[in-house]
């Protein structure tokens, strides 16, 4: 390892999350696909699969696996939870997917078991959808008399006539805007990707052209850009300022708190995890980086589940749609959740021999 390594040397947040056409190519297929939830999911919809009332094995189910092919990281999953909020999805489901959307997906999950190890990402893999799902009950619970008045509200809304083909225009529309965020999210290079985004937009033009009328077009628009206005402003100079930080932090430092083993090495690195922005799959570079230098595993596993789930900038766009109070629990109640998995990890599993002791 080089001396004097610096945090962004390996986040390198400023290339990855401002300073690339990948912010455009992965966040505004996040906004559109949020703004068509708002614009042509009914409430009832969601109400029936993600609502306070549906059946908790399939509100719970959906919500903590639906993340799966979706590569997004912790703000680019914030208009999306949004979104289901506003038609009515109930606090703990959406919670749920909050916090698993970013690290269920199928391209995390195997970039850690090819890097850091098997035993790692076993650990990881399971560990996500039920600290999901834990959150999300916990959140329900400790909320219950203000979700049901909002549930209330939500279900005494007058809803609207929709066309006979409603079903099938809003699969070609959802299929082609999940198939953009996830080529938008992946490394492509630049023509693959570029050829692929330039299809599936092709396809959304001509759904819309043939299937929507031009009001139900204005409104998409109108939603997606409602998102926009709430998010960005605060995005940009959170990230930035978190960049700014990394910049400077010696990798060493940060080594000291969250290194070693004992519960608080993992509350730390919890901790830690939950307030720093890491863009997609950075987190676990991070963690590789640590292992090399002898990380305690209980600690890198606490690591893994907060760093893709939390952010400072996350928590702050999160809490501009629900409240500081609700974001302060949800955030408290997964740091807690994440340490206790990092503990029971290093409790069972003892020492761990990560397959990166050459370094990063």
């Amino acid at each position: 390892m080089a001396e004097g390594t610096t945090l962004n040397d390996i986040l390198d947040m400023f290339r990855c999350c401002v300073l690339s056409w990948g912010v455009l190519t992965t966040m505004l297929p996040a906004f559109l696909l949020a703004g068509a939830i708002a614009a042509f999911v009914p409430p009832t919809s969601i109400l029936k699969h993600l609502g306070a009332g549906a059946p908790p094995v399939k509100a719970y189910g959906v919500a903590a696996l639906s993340g799966m092919l979706l590569s997004l990281c912790s703000c680019n999953i914030v208009p999306l939870f949004l979104s289901i909020m506003r038609r009515g999805a109930g606090l703990g489901p959406a919670c749920a997917f909050l916090y698993a959307g970013p690290a269920i997906n199928v391209l995390s999950l195997v970039f850690v078991f090819r890097i850091i190890g098997d035993r790692l990402g076993l650990w990881r893999a399971l560990a996500v959808p039920v600290v999901a799902v834990v959150v999300g009950l916990v959140m329900a619970l400790l909320f219950l008399r203000e979700e049901r008045e909002r549930e209330a509200k939500v279900v005494t809304q007058v809803a609207p006539e929709l066309p006979a083909n409603h079903a099938r225009r809003l699969v070609l529309l959802f299929v082609g805007l999940v198939g953009a965020v996830v080529i938008g999210s992946w490394d492509l290079g630049g023509w693959p990707k570029g050829l692929a985004l330039g299809g599936v937009g092709l396809g959304l033009v001509a759904t819309g052209r043939f299937e929507f009328e031009r009001e139900e077009l204005l409104e998409w628009m109108k939603e997606t850009w409602t998102l926009i206005k709430m998010i960005v402003p605060i995005l940009i100079p959170a990230v930035l300022l978190i960049g700014l930080f990394a910049s400077w932090l010696d990798i060493k430092v940060v080594y000291r708190w969250v290194g070693t083993a004992g519960a608080r090495s993992a509350f730390t690195a919890s901790t830690f995890g939950s307030l720093m922005y890491f863009p997609i799959l950075t987190e676990v570079a991070l963690t590789k980086r640590f292992l090399a230098m002898q990380m305690a595993p209980g600690a890198a596993l606490s690591l893994l589940l907060t760093g893709p789930g939390l952010s400072l900038p996350g928590a702050i766009l999160v809490a501009r749609g629900i409240g500081v109070k609700k974001v302060g629990a949800f955030v408290l109640v997964v740091i807690l959740l994440s340490a206790t998995a990092g503990l029971l990890f290093q409790h069972f599993v003892g020492q761990y021999s990560c397959p990166c002791t050459e370094g990063f």
